[in-house]
């Protein structure tokens, strides 16, 4: 149509579709269908019945063309270095092949103390990264529920025990490769007092704990999971030199951070019933992975 942008498709919304699942469906990046739209100012907020236009890198349908002659299971191009993936809290073990063919390049699991349930194995690495998915890893146990109870939640104690824990899974149990990060989850609006006191005595007892099992040269690197004003205090203390930015961006601090395209990854919309999962979260890397490394990993 006349007044569309140069070089898009127009799509219509239904019901339940989120922007992740139309970028990666389209083998675009969610970046580049906003770039495009710039009525949307809310990505997690899109309605049915919408119309969005979507950039296409070749010839568009009106032309006869094929616009993207990928495979399916080739995933989203590599243009800008940004690659599509995916995390979830449970085994992926039925779904790795589903996943792949759905267009996902890596996944992000969970270490924990205890819970089984949620916790990465050596048999789920092995059939991940024998599908071609790179692997990502961050630890998160016993976070309370309670919004309440969250912010005394962390403390350097908690820190110690948490890196002894995910340092003994990633190198005995997993076989994680050195110089990867591990991401530990602040799963929570944290204030600036919260991060000031509590979360950066964890972060310190994250960091003490990974030099005193490697005799202080640590055998992986600490990376955040949290908002935009969490990743940002914690890279600027130096308690970590990974950032994943969680997908509220409602936070504080979340919107600029990730305008400024400063994390290694960032988390997109919820997606649900993917390939047998309920629900899974939708992620990205940086378009600049020279200087923002995702620290994914295969062994």
């Amino acid at each position: 149509m006349p007044n569309d942008p140069p070089n898009t498709i127009r799509h219509v919304v239904v019901s339940g579709e989120v922007l992740g699942r139309i970028a990666r469906d389209n083998h675009v990046t969610v970046e580049a269908i906003l770039a495009v739209n710039p009525t949307i100012t809310d990505p997690d907020r899109i309605f049915e019945g919408q119309v969005i236009f979507i950039p296409q890198t070749g010839p568009t349908p009106e032309t006869g063309s094929p616009v993207d002659d990928q495979p399916a299971n080739s995933g989203p191009p590599a243009a800008g270095g940004v690659l599509t993936g995916m995390d979830a809290n449970l085994s992926l073990l039925g779904a790795v092949a589903c996943l792949k063919n759905r267009g996902f390049r890596f996944a992000i699991r969970y270490y924990t103390r205890s819970d089984r349930a949620r916790t990465l194995t050596l048999p789920e690495v092995k059939a991940l990264v024998g599908s071609g998915l790179q692997l990502g890893v961050v630890f998160e146990d016993g976070f309370p529920p309670d919004p309440k109870k969250q912010p005394g939640f962390f403390t350097h104690i908690r820190g110690l025990e948490d890196a002894r824990a995910a340092h003994d899974r990633a190198r005995n149990k997993i076989g994680q490769p050195a110089n990867t990060p591990i991401y530990f989850g602040v799963d929570f609006d944290a204030s600036q007092s919260n991060l000031d006191q509590g979360i950066t005595q964890y972060f310190e007892g994250v960091r003490q704990a990974f030099n005193e099992a490697d005799n202080g040269s640590p055998l992986y690197r600490v990376g955040v999971y949290g908002s935009g004003l969490t990743c940002t205090e914690m890279l600027k203390k130096g308690l970590a030199t990974f950032a994943w930015l969680s997908q509220s961006t409602g936070h504080a601090g979340s919107k600029e951070f990730k305008k400024k395209k400063l994390y290694n990854l960032v988390q997109g919309p919820v997606e649900k019933n993917v390939c047998g999962l309920d629900e899974i979260d939708s992620d990205e890397t940086n378009p600049d992975p020279v200087k923002f490394p995702s620290g994914l990993f295969t062994i």
